[in-house]
């Protein structure tokens, strides 16, 4: 890597990390809501994610969450059964998750450490999970090498990331904000540009990729066999409201999120 472009990755990596100490998602911090509500808010609103995860098919297995923001996925997997092991570069995060362990009581452990560099030994646990997280790391590739190296032979990876054929995608970001805010239309900024700058409910995310599902299943066979690639989520948000729901099937594939799978070879 030459020396200028060194710099700008560590540029965009720490201001990754200065966002998302501000933007950790499900917190609800202001809100002071107790662990129940915010997991009940949370299933709601991706009302999909026990049909796609199914956490309780991994009572009394090792499962590595990467980037576990507030901790509530954390929490599910050890609700079930899991030994849960969870991670994040952020301060916020892990303070968020070590509060929601102690206010559950559930036996989640937790750690502050960068996708790229977990600290777990080669071939120590049976699931990695990571939930809208990959899609904020420019550096993707350096992370699913770690994930690759902490599973267990035959190990699960499971992720979600942003679907580039998506309605929220064609409409919420590039027309609402691109064409009809006349960002794009005036040149005030690229399409890369305009999806890490409102792909988050505080705008300003300084990196956001989205992924057709070819560009997915590429970039996880990389390490991984067996991957599989599914849309969910059918939502877009609209000019007064985030996430509303469309009463659209998931075999039209438009929806926001792509449900990653595979394993360890």
């Amino acid at each position: 890597m030459r020396g200028a472009d060194r710099e700008n990755t560590v540029r965009i990596d720490s201001s990754i990390k200065v966002y998302w100490e501000r933007a950790t998602p499900m917190n609800f911090a202001e809100e002071k809501w107790p662990y129940l509500r915010k997991r009940t808010f949370r299933y709601d609103l991706q009302d999909y994610m026990y049909d796609a995860f199914q956490f309780w098919e991994f009572a009394g297995k090792d499962v590595l969450e990467v980037g576990c923001g507030s901790g509530i996925d954390a929490m599910e997997f050890a609700r079930y059964g899991a030994n849960v092991i969870a991670t994040d570069v952020t301060d916020n995060a892990v303070s968020l998750t070590k509060a929601l362990a102690e206010e559950t009581g559930l036996p989640v452990k937790v750690y502050q450490a960068p996708a790229h560099a977990l600290p777990l030994n080669d071939d120590s646990v049976d699931c990695v999970y990571s939930y809208g997280v990959l899609h904020h790391i420019p550096n993707v590739d350096d992370a699913l090498c770690e994930m690759h190296r902490v599973l267990k032979p035959g190990g699960v990876v499971m992720a979600m990331v942003y679907n580039r054929d998506s309605l929220l995608y064609a409409y919420s970001i590039v027309y609402l904000h691109g064409i009809k805010g006349r960002l794009l239309l005036d040149n005030l900024c690229t399409v890369e540009e305009l999806l890490a700058r409102y792909s988050e409910r505080i705008e300003g995310c300084p990196y956001t990729k989205a992924y057709t599902k070819d560009e997915a299943k590429a970039v996880f066979e990389k390490w991984f066999r067996d991957v599989t690639v599914n849309v969910r989520y059918n939502v877009v948000d609209a000019p007064r409201q985030r996430k509303v729901k469309l009463g659209l099937g998931d075999g039209w594939e438009l929806g926001w999120h792509l449900v990653v799978k595979g394993r360890k070879g």
